[in-house]
């Protein structure tokens, strides 16, 4: 076979029709709903027990703790209001060990590692009162408060034993407590959460808060009474907290794991492959295809199966080509991002290992189209994830009567800061789903450190409501739903 014909077999698995991103939005919305409804739904639709967002003028000093990757963060976080903050950070490595090793080994590793963070930024932690901390924890758990929650399953390389089905909280504050280092987890935050949170204190009021990353997912602000797994009971009791405290709640969806029984979603024979070879076959089906974690796999084996084919590189492979996820996405950033053949061919060089004598003219042709149908694929059905949740919520069109304030929605990732025309190419599908005139009443824009930020603002959140019962001496449990934990209330 030619490569045109071997490249045109694959085209329709990335380069999707309109019908096929109205079939994916349409399954989206009926995905969601599904989770809304019942517990253990694939996309979970968490509810998050975060019931309002910022407003830009909260102040305060937190802590905030980030694990969803190569790295563990550690952030001070000083709120000084008026939309303004101010960080310190510092990364620590998370080695393959402590990713595959005991849950106790990998959080007694996260206590020190902010131990050894106060310790270096100088921070006088010996008042009556510890620094509260908001976790957020890129993993999907099931959220009981806003201060506890079970982790369901690991995804993005980890797999830490007798984690799951554990309170995560509790097992970094008995870390902590074991430690006696003067810190309480008030909070816990999937980083989507603290993504919304951000965008929010820092650009007006967001509806959506979405990760394009290592891994992708998203949280949005819905009312708290479409959340009907949690019974008429808890509904009542937020809807009681007044006019906006328990009106709307952030949900944490879980897209990731999208289509796992693969109803609509175009699986390809190389997202087959990176699927069966993957530590969690047959989950997180929508992530596979979209983050940055695999797009760079799914080019590998597209460039293995042509070089097999003896098509690409006269037939000669390398030892990076070779590799299990031997080169990542930003590799594909390189060569969507490169002004000339001669600047991919370097990259090949680089980046891929191939001996310079085996790339022909051709063979940088075919490198480009197999960067951009996989980055099309994932940019287009993140633009999919957008609008399934613009329309599940009815803003896709304006209020009738109300002045258009149209819709935010924070973005977070390297995948969106970094591949060249990500926006564009989210926006081309909302076009076709939403038509242009509900499409450009959206406004998209990177959070700045969502993770961070967006952690900080729930601990203050968290905390003003344990303040708040000791005031009132109540018998609630802070972060239940109606126990009034907001920001501003607006939406």
């Amino acid at each position: 076979m030619t490569l045109p014909e071997i490249t045109s077999q694959f085209e329709p698995y990335f380069l999707l029709s309109d019908e096929k991103l109205k079939d994916v939005v349409d399954h989206f919305r009926q995905e969601m709903e599904g989770g809304l409804a019942e517990f253990g739904k694939d996309v979970a639709m968490i509810p998050s027990f975060v019931t309002g967002v910022p407003d830009g003028s909260e102040q305060g000093t937190f802590l905030a703790l980030d694990l969803g990757g190569t790295n563990l963060r550690v952030c001070e976080v000083r709120l000084f209001g008026e939309h303004k903050f101010e960080i310190k950070q510092q990364k620590y490595k998370v080695s393959d060990e402590l990713k595959e090793g005991q849950a106790r080994v990998l959080f007694d590793y996260i206590a020190d590692s902010v131990d050894a963070f106060l310790t270096d930024i100088g921070s006088d932690i010996s008042s009556n009162e510890p620094m509260h901390l908001g976790f957020t924890f890129s993993f999907p758990v099931e959220q009981t408060a806003i201060d506890a929650g079970k982790l369901l399953t690991w995804t993005k390389g980890f797999n830490a034993k007798n984690a799951i089905g554990h309170d995560v909280v509790k097992l970094l504050q008995d870390a902590f407590d074991k430690k006696h280092i003067h810190v309480r987890c008030s909070a816990l935050v999937n980083d989507t959460v603290g993504t919304l949170l951000s965008r929010s204190y820092q650009s007006g009021p967001a509806l959506i808060g979405a990760i394009f990353g290592t891994g992708t997912n998203g949280a949005y602000i819905d009312k708290t009474r479409t959340v009907t797994k949690l019974g008429k009971e808890k509904i009542a009791e937020a809807e009681q907290g007044g006019q906006h405290a328990g009106e709307f709640m952030v949900v944490n969806t879980e897209w990731g794991a999208f289509d796992n029984g693969r109803k609509c979603l175009p699986i390809s024979a190389f997202d087959n492959k990176l699927d069966r070879e993957s530590i969690n076959p047959r989950k997180q089906a929508f992530e596979k295809l979209v983050s940055g974690m695999y797009i760079g796999e799914i080019v590998r084996n597209m460039l293995l199966h042509f070089i097999d084919s003896s098509v690409l590189f006269d037939g000669y492979s390398s030892n990076i080509l070779n590799t299990h996820y031997g080169f990542d996405a930003a590799f594909v950033s390189g060569v969507e991002g490169a002004k000339s053949s001669d600047e991919v061919k370097k990259l090949i060089i680089k980046m891929l290992g191939v001996n310079p004598k085996h790339i022909s003219e051709g063979d940088i042709e075919t490198v480009q189209w197999a960067t951009r149908v996989v980055a099309e694929r994932a940019c287009k059905l993140a633009g999919c994830a957008i609008a399934a949740v613009v329309l599940h919520t009815g803003n896709d069109k304006n209020t009738e009567g109300e002045e258009d304030q149209g819709v935010d929605v924070g973005i977070d990732g390297s995948l969106a800061e970094f591949l060249p025309g990500f926006f564009d190419r989210v926006r081309e599908a909302l076009v076709v789903v939403l038509g242009k005139e509900s499409s450009d009443r959206i406004k998209m824009g990177l959070a700045k450190d969502g993770s961070g930020v967006g952690a900080a603002l729930t601990a203050l959140q968290a905390k003003k409501a344990m303040e708040k019962r000791t005031e009132s001496h109540s018998s609630f449990v802070p972060g239940k739903v109606g126990t009034g934990v907001t920001g501003s209330g607006r939406q």
